[in-house]
């Protein structure tokens, strides 16, 4: 397995691309589709997730499906966010319109790919996390150090605690990809995070 981490935009919001057994899996393609499409170069890509629905993790998304016929998936709780009318800096006009498959907590497969998924409402209403094999895509839900703002659009302060005692009782050899910064392990923050402390 070879994961792939971009970052992309005025926020280097991570994309990551995830390539096993010949094929390859985009999480988050935030901005420059081209650049991601050809980081994924020749290995057959068969899926795209989104970890929430901000602007930021999703404005390739369009690019990338007018290239490749794939399916999209993200929970439909953030729909609305794909709808939401408010200023914005130029670069966020293109906006994720292309259908999507939605995701709920459990099993799913994508290809090759058998990935376990959790809801993790907090920064967003439809923020999940992504565990495939020992790596967990946390979105913005989780950092390395901290976690992700809740007074956003659809944030909750209650649901992101909900989140966190969720998120310390997974396995702790994940290793965290977040959607922004660098990597960690869960067991890292679980030690040293202050907001995982007293959950």
């Amino acid at each position: 397995m070879d994961i792939v981490r971009t970052p992309q935009g005025l926020y280097k919001t991570n994309c990551y691309i995830i390539k096993d057994k010949g094929q390859a899996l985009i999480i988050d393609p935030g901005f420059h589709g081209a650049h991601i499409m050809k980081e994924v170069g020749d290995t057959e890509l068969v899926g795209i997730i989104i970890t929430h629905g901000h602007a930021d993790h999703i404005c390739a998304v369009d690019a990338i499906v007018k290239v490749y016929d794939i399916p999209v998936y993200m929970h439909p709780k953030d729909d609305e966010l794909l709808r939401v009318k408010r200023r914005m800096p130029s670069a966020y006009k293109e906006r994720f319109v292309a259908p999507y498959l939605p995701l709920r907590e459990g099993n799913l497969s994508v290809g090759p790919f058998d990935l376990m998924i959790w809801e993790t409402p907090g920064h967003s209403a439809g923020s999940v996390c992504i565990a495939y094999k020992k790596a967990l895509f946390t979105g913005d839900t989780l950092f390395n150090g901290t976690i992700g703002r809740v007074k956003t659009f659809n944030g909750n302060a209650e649901d992101m605690q909900r989140t966190l005692k969720k998120l310390v009782e997974l396995d702790s050899s994940y290793t965290i990809y977040p959607g922004h910064g660098s990597s960690s392990t869960l067991d890292i923050e679980c030690q040293t995070n202050p907001f995982l402390a007293n959950v």
